[in-house]
């Protein structure tokens, strides 16, 4: 009986551990961070409040990181957002170009020497309301 009772547990405590990876779980993460930020910056071509809150964020001395972190309804699994560069694993990255209204937007994941995703999104051109 206690070498069933013992089967039994053994069974319940493997069945009911997560199998998926957490990397994996990460990068999908990654992905729908960078996507999100992509669709923010798109958003400037078509919704005057987002192309006057990015352009008003240049204005005044800030970036496209600035309007990103500003615009953001909540962080979720990824909390590190950077400019230029990744500052941590894990990473969301702005940076300009390559077109002039146009910006880059790269998830690395764990190695910091190559991003997993990119995405480039469009801007909107700077409209006076």
């Amino acid at each position: 009986m206690l070498r069933w009772m013992l089967i039994a547990l053994t069974a319940l405590a493997v069945g009911g551990c997560d199998s998926a990876d957490p990397v994996d779980g990460k990068t999908e993460a990654l992905k729908a961070a960078v996507a999100q930020a992509h669709r923010l910056f798109e958003r400037t071509q078509t919704d005057a409040m987002a192309n006057v809150s990015f352009y008003g964020v240049h204005q005044t001395g800030g970036s496209g990181i600035h309007y990103l972190l500003a615009s953001l309804p909540e962080r979720g699994a990824i909390e590190c957002y950077a400019e230029g560069k990744p500052s941590a694993p894990w990473c969301v990255v702005v940076r300009g170009g390559p077109g002039k209204l146009e910006i880059t937007i790269d998830g690395y994941g764990a190695q910091l020497d190559r991003p997993l995703v990119t995405q480039v999104a469009r801007l909107g051109e700077y409209r006076r309301f």
